[in-house]
């Protein structure tokens, strides 16, 4: 199953997937997020989320921030600013979507205590090289390079298992850790909304490597895969739109 699809370099999709169960108005639809595209994917997937009963959205420190969070996202806000590239940063006002809105992510302190017990070798190479890797985008990078590191499915590829092994600390803080918030939001809302009669439908904003996790426990709790629609992301050559 795909989450993330790169088009042949044409551009980079994601892929809105419903989970039903049969017996059960309940559904989940997962909303696989890239943290930075165009203002049209982040508009679209906002018209969405509107249609939903509820939604479930990540957020670290959301109400109280994190330094070490902070960090580690400046790389694509800072990226933002490249004429070049000509995205945004992710924008969904979630209060403004009239829906109500849980997020289950873990809190500012919680990610910064983590992120402190971090082994120092790992901590050094996010000071050294994220600072590195944005500079280098920000000059000469392009979306046909943020396109061809993007591609996510349901298992992970010799470079990700690759950049996890070299860095289990923060693998552990920023997948596993907020996986299991997920899993466990999942399992509790799923609970507590089987019994309805109408049809619920629970949309998971999150980001695109947690769609793993959120599948399994939802194929785990007896859903399945209903349906899919691709939505782009962004496209490698923005003049495509109107070729």
């Amino acid at each position: 199953m795909q989450f993330i699809e790169v088009t042949g370099l044409a551009g980079v999709r994601s892929a809105v997937i419903r989970f039903t169960r049969p017996g059960t108005g309940l559904s989940f639809l997962l909303f696989p997020m890239i943290h930075i595209g165009e203002p049209a994917f982040y508009q679209e997937v906002a018209d969405r989320l509107r249609r939903c009963d509820l939604v479930l959205a990540e957020g670290v420190g959301r109400e109280t921030r994190s330094p070490g969070a902070e960090a580690l996202v400046a790389s694509y806000e800072q990226l933002e600013h490249s004429e070049r590239l000509g995205l945004v940063v992710q924008d969904i006002d979630y209060r403004a979507l009239g829906v109500p809105v849980v997020c289950p992510d873990m809190s500012g302190g919680e990610f910064e205590s983590g992120f402190r017990r971090l082994p120092l070798r790992e901590r050094l190479l996010i000071a050294t090289l994220m600072p590195a890797m944005t500079a280098g985008m920000r000059m000469f990078g392009t979306r046909r390079y943020l396109a061809r590191h993007m591609a996510t499915e349901d298992l992970m590829s010799d470079t990700e298992q690759s950049l996890a092994d070299s860095m289990p600390g923060l693998d552990d803080l920023v997948m596993r850790r907020r996986d299991r918030l997920l899993v466990r939001a999942l399992t509790r809302f799923d609970e507590a909304y089987t019994s309805r009669t109408g049809p619920f439908t629970v949309a998971v904003v999150y980001g695109a490597e947690h769609m793993r996790a959120a599948s399994e426990a939802l194929v785990g709790l007896g859903y399945h895969a209903a349906d899919a629609e691709w939505l782009t992301v962004f496209l490698v050559d923005p003049d495509q739109r109107s070729g």
